[in-house]
């Protein structure tokens, strides 16, 4: 048998372009074969509890905004989903527009990959065959890993094609209506899975790798990260953003790698890039990441040159393009975005949570719920026709004009919702208790929730946030003993220049500075509205919650709890799903405990697992023998996190078909149960 050396010739080179190719989108996505690992992982994970439909009404806006946007146009005049009335549509000279483009943005390729999928396969079989897909890779990837590639292939692909078969065997037919809030979805989870990736390379790029992808898998399947993972707000987007900035930023202050496709300055660049782009998402949300990056990259910069500034400035002013067109184009001002304008004629509707109008719709087959009316004008200006060297000039004008407009507005922000935050938290710091610790049955938000408790503070959706206070000690005792240090050899000659410059350029200072003041700006903007309804887990503070898994992370004493008993806690966290959501379960079930009910129940029962992990991680700081207990109580309060994603996705809430045939068919049988 002969060989064609020439094909062969042609073939091998091309092999390896795309080997190289492939090695780069890796490295540079998801860092490496771990990252992509944990990338897969979340998706997998996710796609469980995926329920195709809205949650809450105002994703309505978004949906009719991604159709738009798929037509070629940013306003609307009819609502494929819901009705005009949506919270969030917006209007101008009679046309109504959506908010949040730049989510828009990102789902619309997803929308146009599902849409072409699905001429070729049956909706109702699509989903399940990606996530089949996804399982067999991840297999595959572990196998690698773990250096048990043909092991690990057998395995994935009995186990992606069994999951395939079920799905098959069950599945029933799907809306291709859904295909638009299924894309915004899809979009979701991808960010989700990078918000993930990102988290990992962090830890693992100030610590070590086993500490990172501990944190970054707790961040999803722990916290309520993986609750609105698959729900298409903005929020997700942010978190992975702004994990995105908190590692361009450490990256520029490390020592910069043989290999590093950037450099410091590069970085740097990046860092702002990526606030533009969460600028694009939220206006006001990336006012405040673009005031905690500047207070921390300037005075920390290796270098503020003219040179790396102009580089900075030019990349910053390139990533905020969309947003300005995207302005100019909604509302007429360049700086304005959709948010300020008149809503619809009827009013604005609040947001409705599962069961009620947000999932009424889907549930009954209504997707594509009515809407018409007559418009209202909002703000925006004229028709802007005039044409000619003046109308060029003004234009030119107006461009200048709005970028010294742009400054003025951020620091409008900055002090009317910062200011507005810190005055009420001195005013009130009562509703702290209300925000982080018990929340309870508050009339005002239950009103609007069904008269039912379904607001969880920080902390009891998600126990592992109650370390943040061991986190915080174990920083005063480090900082306490390099000052002793420091005043011993305060005789020495540069002792405290050199100390200094180095907490000046140290990665991890300026990575901790960046999550303390986002985490502070967070707080207050969104202050004087909570606690609030249709918020489940406190949505708005999302970020919180892997900033708490990064602070958890950077304790000393708490790396060496996963060092040293990770077993310990391995155990704990797999009785604790495994037992533990059948416990919840049967309680639910036997007392026929209503949405409201169960809610509380996981909210006390939280609370008393996070206690128990606070006191010993606080414990573990002072001294080494409570570590055992620590990593005890950690996996425990870990697992009431993911116990809280799997019942709330599987049984709580109802409000459209899931993705996953198989994952439909078992939530039936437990509402029956």
């Amino acid at each position: 048998m002969s060989v064609d050396v020439g094909a062969y010739r042609w073939v091998e080179p091309t092999r390896q372009r795309a080997e190289t190719v492939k090695r780069l989108a890796v490295r540079v996505l998801v860092g490496d074969r771990l990252g992509l690992v944990l990338w897969l992982g979340t998706l997998a994970f996710v796609g469980l509890y995926w329920r195709l439909g809205f949650l809450i009404n105002d994703n309505y806006t978004i949906a009719n905004a991604l159709v738009a946007l798929s037509e070629g146009s940013f306003s609307f005049d009819t609502a494929t989903y819901g009705g005009l009335e949506s919270p969030g549509t917006n209007a101008r000279d009679g046309t109504y527009y959506g908010r949040n483009y730049g989510q828009v943005a990102f789902a619309l390729p997803f929308l146009w990959g599902l849409r072409t999928l699905s001429a070729v396969v049956d909706p109702g079989l699509l989903f399940a065959a990606l996530w089949s897909l996804v399982v067999l890779a991840l297999a595959l990837q572990v196998g690698r890993l773990t250096g048990h590639s043909a092991a690990a292939a057998t395995v994935g692909s009995v186990a992606a094609l069994a999951a395939f078969v079920g799905n098959a065997a069950v599945a029933t037919s799907i809306d291709e209506r859904l295909l638009a809030p299924a894309a915004l979805q899809l979009s979701a989870i991808v960010a989700t899975a990078f918000g993930v990736a990102v988290c990992y390379r962090l830890v693992a790029r100030l610590h070590d790798r086993r500490v990172g992808a501990l944190a970054a898998g707790f961040a999803v399947v722990a916290t309520p990260v993986g609750f609105w993972a698959s729900v298409p707000k903005r929020h997700v987007y942010v978190v992975a953003l702004v994990l995105g900035v908190a590692y361009a930023l450490a990256r520029s202050r490390s020592g910069t790698d043989d290999d590093a496709l950037l450099s410091a300055t590069g970085f740097r660049a990046l860092a702002y890039a990526l606030v533009g782009f969460l600028t694009w998402v939220h206006a006001a949300e990336g006012v405040v990441v673009f005031l905690a990056l500047v207070l921390v990259d300037l005075p920390t910069a290796p270098s503020n040159r003219p040179r790396d500034l102009l580089v900075i400035g030019v990349v910053f002013a390139l990533s905020l393009v969309p947003f300005f067109v995207t302005n100019l184009v909604v509302s007429g001002d360049p700086i304005l975005p959709p948010r300020p304008l008149r809503g619809y004629d009827g009013g604005t509707a609040p947001p409705d949570i599962g069961g009620g109008s947000g999932g009424s719709e889907v549930n009954g087959g209504g997707v594509g719920g009515g809407g018409s009316g007559d418009g209202s004008t909002g703000s925006g200006g004229g028709s802007g026709s005039d044409t000619g060297p003046l109308a060029a000039l003004d234009r030119v004008a107006a461009f200048f004009g709005g970028l010294f407009s742009l400054a003025l507005w951020s620091l409008g922000v900055v002090q009317a919702l910062l200011g507005d935050g810190a005055q009420q938290l001195l005013d009130d710091p009562d509703r702290l208790y209300r925000i982080f610790v018990r929340g309870g049955f508050i009339s005002d938000v239950a009103s609007e929730d069904e008269n039912q408790a379904i607001y969880l503070t920080v902390t009891e959706s998600g126990p592992l946030a109650a370390g943040v206070p061991a986190a915080v000690l174990a920083a005063a005792v480090t900082a306490a003993r390099r000052a002793g240090r420091v005043s011993r050899d305060a005789l020495r000659v540069n002792t405290l220049a050199q100390q200094a410059r180095h907490w000046r350029r140290s990665p991890t200072v300026a990575t901790d500075w960046f999550v303390a003041l986002v985490a502070t700006g967070f707080l207050l903007v969104y202050f004087p509205r909570l606690p609030v309804h249709a918020t489940v887990t406190v949505r708005y503070l999302l970020v919180f919650f892997p900033f708490a898994v990064y602070a958890l992370a950077r304790a000393p004493s708490l790396r060496r709890v996963v060092h040293k008993h990770a077993r310990a806690g391995a155990w704990s966290y797999v009785a604790g799903v495994l037992l533990g959501a059948q416990l919840l379960f049967v309680v639910v079930t036997v007392r026929n405990f209503g949405r409201g009910e169960a809610f509380q129940l996981h909210a006390l029962v939280g609370l008393a697992v996070a206690a128990a992990f606070a006191v010993c991680a606080m414990a573990s700081v002072l001294d080494a023998r409570a570590d055992r207990p620590t990593a005890v109580t950690g996996g425990l309060a870990a697992a009431l996190g993911t116990d809280f994603l799997l019942l709330s996705g599987l049984v709580y809430f109802q409000y459209g078909p899931y993705a996953l045939p198989l994952s439909d068919a078992l939530a039936k049988l437990l509402g029956i149960a």
